[in-house]
């Protein structure tokens, strides 16, 4: 099988899969972006493969599937679980939400094949087996062919799809991660819808390591830690309009109660605010692979709720967040100025990373703890 994963350019970060036989070039696609159509049929072209399948993981909120364009170019069949047949039910409460629109327009597929979990189709020498994964949706399934599985928005790289969609439920979602996921082989390969941080792939033995949304020990424990970091719906509405990721990053704004900084900026904050509390929200290991501004304190994203108590108990003392790349330290600054109560909240833009391109120094070495 030749596998190829194809990056949304419209802003939604989407990632689909095409999954090509190397003999016949029969070849099957895993949730098409409709703004991705012309590179989908480029890309058949050059490869000479004719679609035969369409397989969407779930009905999606923030991009329009193309499906419906594919059927109309090649012979291909449309699959979907059999609970998409009541997914016109919840149009009505994502309508208070803005995003009705996209949703009304992907109930509109015509779909050929109904599916259920365990279900498998099979294209020459790939099997496909279907696993239903609600929580992101009620319809959502993911895609297991050898040792890869497609994850859909159920399960991102390093955190997961949100729960609190029309149709979703997070402790529907717990048990899709503890019980068809978790499961699988530590060599399985995960692939997911989204991707905000330029990754492919992930192990799964890796995510069971590094990933928050892994490792919450109960249903009651995953409820209330994915409460705390995704932002309601309704914040995520700008003059009518929804600007919504299914993952944990959210849509900058010029509204955010908190401050980005450069490198600069933090050196000079450094110099103004001696009692200054750096914040390196990484897993440890992290801090010890690619370095640490120096002076930071590290708890970790998945910690922090339940070591809140570690931070400064004087909410006006200025607190910087920093990770790599500047996204999971913008949702922690986003938590600490809006739940936790800090008024001046800072993020690091670019993280550690743009702190070193910048030439500025890393320490190496023990990591020091609240």
């Amino acid at each position: 099988m030749h596998l190829h994963q194809l990056r949304s350019q419209d802003g939604t970060e989407t990632l689909s899969y095409i999954c090509v036989d190397e003999q016949t070039h029969n070849a099957v696609i895993i949730d098409p972006n409709k703004e991705d159509l012309n590179t989908i049929t480029l890309f058949l072209k050059e490869q000479r493969a004719v679609l035969s399948q369409i397989i969407e993981t779930h009905t999606h909120v923030d991009h329009i599937s193309a499906a419906n364009e594919l059927k109309n170019i090649y012979p291909a069949q449309l699959i979907m679980h059999e609970k998409t047949k009541n997914k016109w039910r919840v149009i009505d409460e994502a309508e208070k939400f803005g995003i009705a629109d996209t949703l009304r327009e992907n109930a509109k597929l015509e779909i050929d094949r109904f599916v259920n979990d365990g279900e498998t189709l099979a294209v020459d020498s790939m099997k496909f087996t279907f696993l239903h994964t609600p929580g992101h949706t009620d319809n959502h399934i993911a895609i297991l062919i050898d040792d890869n599985i497609f994850t859909g928005d159920l399960l991102l790289i390093g955190q997961a799809g949100r729960s609190d969609l029309p149709g979703g439920n997070a402790e529907e979602q717990y048990e899709s991660l503890t019980k068809k996921i978790l499961t699988l082989p530590d060599a399985t390969k995960i692939w997911p819808g989204h991707d905000y941080e330029e990754n492919t792939f992930a192990y799964l033995r890796d995510e069971k390591k590094t990933n928050p949304f892994l490792q919450q020990p109960s249903k009651e424990a995953y409820r209330k830690f994915v409460a705390d970091f995704f932002p309601p719906l309704a914040e995520s509405i700008a003059g009518g309009k929804m600007t919504i990721q299914c993952g944990v990053q959210r849509v900058a704004t010029n509204s955010e109660p908190f401050r980005s900084l450069s490198p600069d900026d933090l050196e000079s904050l450094i110099k103004a605010q001696p009692n200054i509390f750096l914040l390196d929200v990484r897993e440890p290991f992290e801090l010890t692979a690619f370095g640490k501004i120096p002076g930071v304190v590290n708890i970790s994203t998945r910690q922090l709720t339940s070591r809140l108590n570690e931070l400064p108990q004087d909410k006006s003392t200025h607190i910087v967040c920093i990770c790599q790349s500047g996204s999971r330290s913008y949702e922690v600054a986003h938590f600490l100025a809006t739940r936790a109560g800090y008024s001046h909240v800072y993020n690091l833009e670019d993280g550690t990373s743009g702190w070193a391109y910048d030439g500025k120094p890393l320490e190496r070495g023990t990591m020091k703890t609240a």
